[in-house]
């Protein structure tokens, strides 16, 4: 997992949610741990996709449920933009 995608998502988290990076976690779920409802993970993945100026299509992340599966999607989906 690339450390500087995580620090940058733990930062749009805090951002949002309003919390200290130091309580953002890999494990949380988004639901349970952060009690996120789904407009607020809505405006989550704007922000996400401002921060790293690539769309975060519904469809596709519909099944990430911990912060680690976002950083792990975004790393992702960054490094098949790099290598096309």
């Amino acid at each position: 997992m690339n450390v500087n995608v995580q620090q940058r998502v733990f930062k749009v988290f805090s951002e949002v949610l309003n919390r200290k990076e130091t309580e953002i976690q890999p494990e949380l779920s988004l639901r349970d741990d952060l009690q996120l409802d789904s407009l607020q993970q809505m405006t989550l993945f704007i922000a996400l996709e401002d921060e790293f100026e690539h769309s975060l299509p519904p469809e596709e992340v519909t099944g990430l449920v911990t912060v680690k599966d976002i950083v792990s999607f975004i790393d992702r989906k960054l490094q098949e933009t790099a290598s096309a």
